[in-house]
């Protein structure tokens, strides 16, 4: 065989098992048949087969992992931290969506109390939600906001972006935000919202949001799932 030819061969190899992934023959996270199988099916040398893996490797396509195989990636999605989740979700072509897991009302013990600065028992909005992005869960997150700030929150909001729904219900314009990240692994509560095993990696992040007074606006507890995203914090000076 030229190199010519070879090339050519590579080149075909590549662009189908690009097509059946792209038609989800390979699904995402799905195992690529071996190297061998490949070598059968197509009818050409190993090397030719690494190549046209290895290039739709670079490419972020698919992945390969030691003494397991060959996989279908999943695309990343790249979060900035001055978007907001709808907006980066949208601005990637994909639809996002939010589900309310619980509505409550609870006391503000410590140190909640301490990170609203609200009356030790006074009542707390809590929500809690489960975000998506093209309907696969991302995030559950865990909202706190004063109820002397938005009384009745738990009962009137649904859906959409909550910041938007405090500033026209109830005036309130987020300025600014904390964001404290810390890698964790999955529990129970992420493998149940999130359909991800126990002990997978994911991204715990603590958010503190404040008014243009520097009142707190809000509290939130979040975890990632760690097969998905690519955070990224953007700061202004």
């Amino acid at each position: 065989m030229t190199k010519r030819s070879g090339n050519s061969l590579y080149f075909h190899i590549r662009e189908q098992l690009l097509k059946q992934i792209q038609s989800g023959v390979y699904a995402v996270g799905e195992r690529l048949p071996t190297e061998a199988d490949l070598c059968t099916l197509y009818s050409a040398s190993r090397t030719t087969i690494r190549l046209a893996l290895s290039e739709l490797e670079t490419q972020g396509i698919l992945e390969r992992i030691q003494g397991r195989g060959t996989f279908v990636k999943r695309k990343e999605l790249h979060l900035i931290q001055t978007r907001s989740f709808s907006e980066d979700i949208m601005m990637q072509g994909k639809e996002p969506s939010s589900r309310i897991i619980e509505a409550k009302v609870i006391p503000a013990e410590a140190p909640l109390n301490e990170f609203l600065q609200a009356p030790l028992n006074s009542p707390i909005n809590q929500l809690l939600r489960v975000r998506y992005a093209d309907g696969e869960p991302l995030i559950y997150e865990t909202t706190y906001i004063s109820w002397d700030l938005a009384p009745g929150l738990v009962n009137d909001y649904s859906d959409g972006s909550l910041f938007e729904f405090l500033e026209s219900k109830y005036q309130l314009k987020a300025h600014r935000s904390v964001e404290q990240l810390k890698p964790i692994l999955a529990d129970k509560v992420a493998k149940k919202l999130l359909g991800i095993k126990e002990g997978s990696p994911c991204l715990q992040v603590k958010t503190f949001t404040y008014l243009s007074d520097n009142k707190p606006l809000e509290y939130s507890f979040g975890v990632f799932r760690g097969d998905f995203s690519n955070y990224t914090i953007e700061r202004f000076f």
